[in-house]
């Protein structure tokens, strides 16, 4: 992927004249990250924004018990800093790189230089903004109203979405993100949703096996939630890793 495929995969920068991309890429300086390098820590002053032109970075924070909790992860396309980049301060996050990768980096005062002279990006990240903080709205919601149950099966949908699968078949989720990350992804903690899990196994609704997931019958999982088209979670997941499976039990 060259430069400029990597800036139009941004969704603030898609669309943009040519001469306007152009002036983003003067300001760019491709960075390569090998697998197990860390881009950023959380104590770090953020000098650079990073945009991900192949490769994936894990974004994760470490609690004082020297836990682990992913936040994200970024692949190809994703925008890295965005968030505070009107306000001196610090990354927050350590960001990971899980695979070899490449990104461009672009000082922030740089960045914050192409936004004044060219107003469309930054309304464009006004609006992108916008939609992430009535996502989280409408998550916290979702954690206040619904139970876990819910969100596991919603989870399962979404791991599934975008696959062309066999209603009637049973599909099979290999290669899924550890059970920590999926707690964390729909806002619990890891051993309500083994609890959970197990109960959808009573039911004969799915079962867990080890680094998959067989989903019975995908159409009854369905019926028991309103599923959206869009996902609800504000973190993501590795999706790229998983494999869905339809065969015939």
């Amino acid at each position: 992927m060259d430069n400029c495929d990597a800036l139009s995969r941004v969704p603030y920068f898609r669309g943009l004249e040519e001469d306007i991309v152009c002036s983003i890429l003067e300001y760019s300086l491709v960075k390569t990250m090998p697998k197990g390098k860390y881009l950023f820590t959380s104590d770090e002053i953020c000098e650079h924004l990073y945009i991900i032109k192949e490769g994936m970075i894990e974004i994760c924070q470490i609690g004082e018990d020297g836990k682990k909790i992913i936040l994200h992860h970024a692949a190809e396309g994703a925008f890295l800093g965005d968030t505070i980049l009107f306000e001196e301060g610090k990354y927050g996050a350590d960001a990971y790189a899980v695979k070899d990768s490449e990104l461009l980096a672009i000082e922030k005062k740089n960045f914050e230089k192409l936004i004044y002279d060219h107003p469309e990006i930054g309304i464009r990240m006004l609006v992108d903004f916008g939609k992430r903080i009535k996502k989280l709205q409408s998550f916290a919601a979702e954690i206040a109203l619904y139970d876990v149950r819910k969100r596991i099966i919603r989870l399962l949908l979404e791991l599934v979405r975008g696959e062309t699968v066999n209603g009637k078949n049973a599909v099979i989720l290999a290669n899924i993100p550890t059970q920590d990350e999926m707690a964390f992804r729909i806002g619990t903690v890891r051993e309500v949703l083994c609890r959970g899990l197990h109960k959808l196994e009573k039911d004969n609704l799915i079962k867990v096996k080890r680094g998959e997931i067989v989903i019975y019958d995908l159409n009854k999982l369905k019926n028991l939630v309103h599923e959206e088209e869009d996902s609800l979670f504000p973190i993501t997941l590795p999706m790229g890793r998983i494999k869905v499976v339809s065969e015939t039990f």
